[in-house]
């Protein structure tokens, strides 16, 4: 029985969204940059070719439509967060300060660096995975190393980062990175 909520037909409409990411960001870039120089129409047919090629490999179509909803996730708590920062009293002539800060800048690349990994991850894992095992191994998972072989990518990726010895390990960099944060920076003023 269909239903007002029933989206099963969205799904034919999957490569729609990654296409026309494809042309604002290809057409963006060209605008922004000249590289073909500052033709409209030759920046969007660029932008329109382009955007094809790239919906024609179902692996990227998969990873655009990962990686997107992560990333507005991450603009939307960043929009909330300035949000909370003005409440507190930040005013707006002080944003280009705070976006120009390098700590900033640098934990916005490493939420997207994070983002793009788990990307290539979720889409490419499995199948480099499988691809990477002979069809008759067997598999073996040991607990008391680091080692683990099962014929699921997810389940081994979980069994490496919650594995006590790189908790630890996580913990110890945590720790060293606060340390030389704190004891390298300038006396307050």
């Amino acid at each position: 029985m269909a239903t007002l909520l029933d989206i099963g037909l969205v799904q034919y409409f999957s490569v729609v969204f990654p296409f026309l990411f494809i042309v604002a960001v290809v057409y963006a870039l060209l605008h922004k940059t000249k590289v073909v120089g500052d033709s409209v129409t030759f920046n969007a047919v660029i932008s329109v070719v382009t955007a094809f090629a790239v919906v024609l490999s179902d692996s990227a179509v998969k990873l655009i439509n990962f990686i997107i909803p992560w990333f507005a996730v991450v603009v939307v708590f960043l929009v909330l967060l300035l949000l909370v920062f003005q409440t507190m009293g930040l005013k707006e002539d002080q944003l280009p300060n705070v976006v120009k800060d390098k700590t900033v800048y640098w934990t916005l690349i490493g939420i997207a660096f994070v983002i793009i990994i788990a990307g290539f991850a979720n889409v490419f894992g499995q199948s480099a995975l499988e691809a990477q095992q002979s069809v008759g191994e067997t598999t073996v998972t040991t607990t008391d190393g680091v080692t683990t072989t099962t014929p699921a990518f997810e389940q081994n990726i979980y069994a490496i980062l919650f594995h006590p010895k790189i908790l630890g390990m996580m913990i110890l960099f945590t720790i060293a990175i606060f340390a030389v944060a704190l004891l390298s920076a300038g006396p307050d003023k």
